[in-house]
């Protein structure tokens, strides 16, 4: 018998306890025991956490923990399932595996912050954090175990936050403001508790972080990359972007050059022909080229059954890791060898301005990308019918840390307002 326990609120349990009951067969013939919930910790003050009697009887006997420090001391559980991430989960994780049990959680902001120490803790203890669940739909650790674990990834580029995709799929589709768009994500249950997590770019930094680890088994600091997420684009920019034949998509790239890591977490522009414009609504995927396989892509709509489907993963190979205890190799030495992509590597950017109507000011913009060789289209919206002319610019390749030095002297141009938005052009 392989016990588990849970940390939970009443809608974590639930929607885990259907899932749960739908594939525990399938679960226990793959670890070859029976497996049973032994006791849960409730995570919310405000609501008791009951079980459903009349359709669940198998869980009338789950002890409820009074604390989460009676979870760890009294529960025989061998894995404890995070379902309900809280501001304790770091102090959660750190305990539960200085108790020697594994934790499975998709906690990717605990997990990237504190990579290299839960990596001492789980060699320290011979216990281990799982987290598949934090790529959720995407079966990326899977993958990564197994079908590349002979290979090795050079690169990738990815669509990692569904909800980023479907406010900018919306915006574009129905030309609506970006908080109509949030509206209509938030009542569709498809954002974060905190919408912002999605709207900065952070939800995505956590992951490509995560994932680069697991590339490249080290433990890269998440202060290194300069993320930037939707907030600011408009349906101004998705127009344009349309005109010149791109596409906005919120990009995480990871990319290994002469053993140096690039990272980068950006809105993108990127060519409507390409197979990540063509991932729209609720959907993640990704672009992986390695060594061996060359490129390979894939797409995943996000939803319930998949975050629960890889927890169970999760508890499959927790299960196996226990029986089979398996060596930990240790991390490799080098993660200072980690740079944000867009600051350090040459690229295209659109560039977004709002002037006063004047040409005089055109012109003057137009002799300082000029003098330095890097504008390749300079185009201005006439049709507007405000005083404001919005200017639109895509540069030749320049680094942004360069760029932004160049922007400054724009910026100081009398009748340049605002530089509203600076925008990478992915490279087909």
């Amino acid at each position: 018998m392989y016990k588990i326990a849970l940390i939970a609120n009443q809608k974590s349990f639930n929607s885990f306890i259907s899932f749960f009951e739908e594939n525990k067969n399938k679960i226990e013939k793959l670890i070859s025991q029976k497996i049973k919930i032994d006791y849960i910790f409730n995570t919310s003050l405000e609501t008791e956490i009951k079980v459903d009697q009349e359709n669940f009887t198998n869980y009338k006997s789950i002890k409820k923990a009074e604390n989460f420090n009676d979870l760890l001391q009294n529960s025989k559980a061998k894995s404890i399932i995070e379902l309900n991430p809280t501001e304790e989960s770091k102090d959660y994780i750190f305990k539960i595996l200085k108790s020697n049990k594994n934790i499975i959680t998709f906690n990717k902001k605990v997990v990237a912050e504190n990579f290299k120490e839960i990596k001492n803790l789980e060699k320290k203890y011979r216990s281990r954090v799982y987290f598949s669940a934090a790529f959720s739909p995407l079966p990326l650790k899977t993958l990564i175990d197994n079908f590349f674990a002979m290979d090795e990834i050079t690169g990738m580029d990815a669509i990692l936050n569904a909800t980023t995709n479907y406010i900018l799929t919306e915006m574009a589709k129905n030309t609506i403001s970006m908080k109509e768009t949030i509206e209509q994500a938030e009542k569709a249950s498809y954002t974060e508790e905190n919408p912002d997590i999605d709207l900065t770019g952070l939800d995505s930094l956590y992951k490509i972080i995560l994932l680069s680890n697991l590339f490249y088994n080290t433990a890269v600091d998440p202060e290194l990359v300069k993320v930037k997420g939707i907030k600011g684009i408009t349906s101004y920019d998705l127009i344009y972007a349309e005109e010149l034949g791109y596409k906005i998509k919120l990009i995480s790239s990871v990319k290994k050059e002469k053993q140096k890591l690039y990272i980068g977490v950006r809105p993108n522009l990127i060519s409507k022909n390409s197979y990540l414009a063509s991932v729209n609504e609720n959907s993640n995927a990704v672009e992986l080229v390695s060594k061996y396989n060359s490129k390979i892509t894939f797409k995943a709509e996000n939803n319930d059954s998949a975050l629960y489907n890889l927890l169970s993963l999760d508890l499959i190979n927790a299960v196996n890791h226990n029986n089979n205890n398996k060596m930990d190799i240790g991390l490799e030495k080098n993660p200072e060898n980690s740079f944000d992509l867009y600051h350090n590597q040459k690229r295209s950017f659109y560039i977004r301005l709002q002037l006063e109507k004047d040409e005089e000011i055109i012109e003057n913009i137009k002799n300082i990308f000029s003098e330095k060789n890097l504008a390749d289209l300079i185009l201005h919206d006439n049709l507007t019918e405000t005083p404001l002319l919005p200017v639109i610019i895509i540069t030749k390749e320049i680094k942004e840390k360069d760029l932004e030095i160049i922007l400054q002297e724009v910026e100081e141009l009398k009748g340049v307002l605002t530089v509203n938005n600076i925008i990478p052009v992915k490279a087909e």
